[in-house]
């Protein structure tokens, strides 16, 4: 567990500042539906990133802990748990109809360019990232009275999450509704007939010898919808042993002891997918890229300018100092 707390840091902690680093960039952007719409997955992915810190390296403190009632480690991952748990459901929630949309707006502008202009815009797209903000806090509302702490001040499962009904109804199939089956069959279908339609126009752009201004931009656009489908498609990769355990926990309880150690992995293998997106984005998009440069660079140089600001300061201070003490030893052998 040492190891895995250890990878849990080693990830997180840069990926969260990889994911806020790429909503800023397209907060930046913002020029078309597509960049509003990886914005809005790169703060999703932050609040997964940042609750997962919250949880896991104290979850495995606390283990190592002799007296965890008295031990404020532990305290502290009791307290925080009833916070992040929840909102690190509502991120995955998230991240997994913000995935949709991105894949609804890629099939939009192979099929439909002309209309894209008026179907899929950024302010249409910011209102879709509200609107699956909002839908994801309902859907995970009842994550928060899951879980409560007991006189001991111990986390310790709520009666809601005990009761039967609420555990078929809710975790399991609203889970596989809502979670699995519709998002995962909206990006699968799309996405393959989108890889479709790009292969014929990448065959259908070999053939053609003469490049314009408009070529240019058909090879962008190309570009971005490839690198949609490769962050969708490691996306649903990654988030398919979470979707077997959510599976084991409702169907097969008699394995949850046995296989307890599957959790903690499959956490961090979403972890990873949220930090490497940034990666994905870089690799992809030409523009990204040279605005990740010139925000670092910017920092950068911001930097080094305050720094020979405040050296030029403390010299002319000192030059200052140097220059009155002789002024006042002359004055007083005047006197």
């Amino acid at each position: 567990m040492n190891g895995l707390t250890n990878a849990y840091l080693q990830i997180c902690i840069p990926g969260v500042a990889a994911a806020a680093l790429s909503a800023v960039v397209f907060a930046r952007m913002r020029h078309s539906s597509l960049e509003v719409l990886l914005c809005g997955l790169s703060l999703f992915d932050v609040l997964v990133l940042s609750s997962t810190l919250l949880i896991y390296p104290a979850m495995n403190a606390c283990q190592n802990e002799p007296d965890p009632t008295n031990s404020r480690v532990c305290h502290f991952f009791w307290r925080s748990t009833l916070i992040a748990y929840p909102l690190s459901l509502i991120a995955q929630a998230g991240s997994v109809w913000t995935c949709v949309a991105i894949t609804f707006d890629r099939f939009i502008a192979v099929f439909f360019p002309i209309k894209k202009r008026v179907w899929a815009t950024p302010h249409t797209s910011t209102y879709i990232i509200c609107g699956v903000a909002f839908f994801s806090v309902l859907f995970k509302l009842p994550a928060f009275f899951e879980i409560t702490l007991n006189e001991y001040g111990q986390i310790t499962p709520s009666s809601l999450r005990l009761d039967a009904t609420y555990q078929l109804v809710y975790m399991t199939y609203m889970y596989l509704i809502f979670i699995l089956l519709i998002p995962w069959t909206v990006i699968i279908v799309l996405n393959g007939i989108v890889i479709q339609k790009v292969r014929e126009a990448y065959r259908t752009h070999k053939r053609l010898t003469q490049r314009n201004t408009r070529g240019r931009r058909d090879t962008d656009e190309r570009k971005m919808t490839v690198m949609t489908i490769v962050m969708t498609g490691i996306f649903v990769l990654c988030n398919i042993p979470p979707a077997i355990n959510n599976i084991i926990e409702s169907y097969a309880p008699q394995y949850r002891d046995r296989y307890r150690h599957r959790i903690p992995l499959s956490t961090l293998l979403v972890c990873v997918n949220s930090a490497s997106n940034i990666l994905i984005y870089c690799w992809f998009n030409r523009q990204f890229r040279r605005s990740v440069f010139r925000l670092c660079s910017s920092a950068a140089y911001k930097r080094r300018a305050s720094e020979y600001i405040r050296a030029s300061k403390e010299s002319k201070v000192r030059t200052s100092d140097s220059a009155i003490v002789p002024s006042r030893s002359v004055k007083h052998s005047i006197i």
